[in-house]
């Protein structure tokens, strides 16, 4: 594994793709512990999984429907070939 250390002695956390909302927060004077960057990356991820489920329980039931509704034309349509 390559290493992966910050040049200049920076901080990983420093350094480190946050992403824009925890980005946002590096500016404030305030300084933030590893904890609350945790619990607030936590809270994006259960939100997002949730976002990921929801839109699977919206797609499921119609792929469910489509599939119901192509088997029996697919099986007539074996029955006339024959």
């Amino acid at each position: 594994m390559p290493d992966t250390s910050p040049p200049n002695g920076e901080s990983s956390r420093d350094t480190e793709d946050l992403g824009q909302p925890a980005t946002e927060l590096q500016d404030l004077p305030l300084d933030v512990g590893d904890r609350f960057v945790r619990h607030v990356r936590g809270r994006i991820e259960r939100r997002v999984v949730a976002g990921e489920f929801l839109g699977l329980a919206w797609t499921a039931p119609m792929m469910m429907l489509l599939e119901f509704i192509r088997v029996p034309f697919e099986a007539f349509g074996q029955d006339r070939r024959s």
